[in-house]
C-alpha cells in the first residue's frame, strides 16, 4: 500500500489518510511527502496480506490472496467514538477525522502535604496545654465538689453621696437687734419667740426725731431667703389702736440693692416676696407707718409688730452619706 510521512511526528501513514494515526495531526493533501499518482511502482507494507507489486504486472492470483488472509488471520479494529470509522488497534488516533481513539483518565498529581509553620504548630500546642488543664480542673472540682465550702464575698463599701433637697421652710432666728429695742417686756426678742407678746416703740417720739425702726434677725448659717412673712396685731381693735408699719426697706447679707415694700393696713399676718442668696441675715427698717385711730375711746402712740417669719433654706447643699454593700 501507498505510504507518506506525517509531518508532525514522522510516523509513516497511508496515502489515503487524512490524519496521522500516532499523533492525530493533519495530512496536507498538497503536501510534498504524499507520492505521485504517476508512479508505477507502489510500497507495500510487510504488516499485512500484501505483496510489492508494479502496475504494469497482473495482481496475483484470488487463491494466493485467499491463502495470504487465511494464515494472518482477521484484523481486530477500534471504531472511533466520533465519527465511527473502523481504526487498527496499534491507532492512537482517528485515520478519518484525528479524534483521540481511547478516552483513558488523566493522572492527577497527589494533593501537596500541608506545611505547617514554627508559629501554628505553637499555637497548637498550647491550645492543646489548656485543653488538659481544664479537664483536670474539671476532674479536681467533681472529686472535691462535696466538700467545698460556700464562701460569701462581700463588696467593699463605697459611700455614695446624696444631695438632700430640702423645702423653703421658716429659718431659726439665732438672735435680733432692734432699734430702739422696745419698751418694757415689749422687747425685739418677741419678734421671733412664738408667744402673743409683741413688739413695741415709741413710734410719735421717733417720728418728732425723725427717726426710723431697724430690725437685724441674724441666722445660724448662711440661707437662701425666698419669703418674709410679717405680723401685725391680729386683735382688730388693737390693731387700729395702735400705729402699724407701713413703708419698708428691705436689705441682706450679699444684696445688691435694698428692697422697698408697702405694707397692706391689716390685722394680722401677710406675706412679702424677698430673695437672698448666701445671707447670714437679714435687715428690715420701717420708714412710715398707718396713723393710729380711736377705738372705744382709746388711742395709742406705740407702733406694735406681733412677729416676723423669714422663710428660706440652707445656702450649702445636705448631703447624706450612704455605704454600698
Amino acid at each position: 500500500m501507498v505510504s507518506q510521512v506525517c509531518e508532525h511526528c514522522g510516523a509513516r501513514v497511508a496515502a489515503d489518510e487524512q490524519f496521522c494515526p500516532e499523533c492525530g495531526g493533519f495530512i496536507d493533501p498538497m503536501s510534498p511527502s504524499r507520492p505521485s499518482r504517476g508512479s508505477n511502482v507502489i510500497s507495500v507494507t510487510s504488516d499485512g496480506p500484501y505483496e510489492e507489486f508494479s502496475l504494469g504486472s497482473e495482481p496475483p492470483p484470488e487463491a494466493s490472496r485467499r491463502e495470504a488472509v487465511t494464515r494472518t488471520g482477521p484484523t481486530r479494529t477500534i471504531p472511533c467514538p466520533s465519527c465511527g470509522a473502523e481504526n487498527p488497534p496499534q491507532n492512537r488516533h482517528c485515520q478519518e477525522c484525528g479524534a483521540r481513539l481511547q478516552q483513558g483518565p488523566l493522572p492527577t498529581a497527589p494533593r501537596p502535604a500541608v506545611q505547617a509553620t514554627a508559629g501554628v504548630r505553637a499555637a497548637l500546642g498550647i491550645s492543646g496545654l489548656l485543653f488538659l488543664v481544664i479537664l483536670i480542673a474539671l476532674f479536681f472540682n467533681l472529686i472535691n465538689g462535696g466538700d467545698a465550702v460556700a464562701t460569701e464575698t462581700t463588696a467593699d463599701a463605697t459611700p455614695t453621696s446624696v444631695v438632700e433637697a430640702v423645702e423653703p421652710a421658716p429659718i431659726p432666728i439665732l438672735t435680733a437687734q432692734c432699734t430702739p429695742e422696745g419698751i418694757g417686756a415689749f422687747s425685739c426678742s418677741n419678734l421671733y419667740s412664738g408667744t402673743e407678746a409683741e413688739y413695741q416703740v415709741d413710734w410719735e417720739e421717733l417720728e418728732a426725731a425723725e427717726q426710723s425702726v431697724t430690725i437685724r434677725l441674724l441666722f445660724s448659717e448662711p440661707m437662701i431667703v425666698t419669703q418674709i412673712v410679717w405680723g401685725n396685731i391680729s386683735d382688730d381693735i388693737r390693731f387700729h389702736q395702735n400705729f402699724r408699719a407701713r413703708g419698708l426697706t428691705i436689705n441682706a447679707q450679699g444684696s445688691l440693692s435694698p428692697v422697698i415694700e408697702e405694707l397692706e393696713d391689716l390685722p394680722g399676718k401677710q406675706n412679702v416676696n424677698y430673695a437672698a442668696l448666701n445671707a447670714n441675715w437679714i435687715e428690715i427698717t420701717v420708714e412710715s407707718a398707718y396713723r393710729a385711730e380711736v377705738v372705744n375711746e382709746n388711742v395709742f402712740g406705740e407702733l406694735a409688730i406681733d412677729e416676723i417669719t423669714v422663710i428660706g433654706r440652707p445656702a450649702n447643699p445636705v448631703t447624706n452619706t450612704t455605704t454600698g454593700g
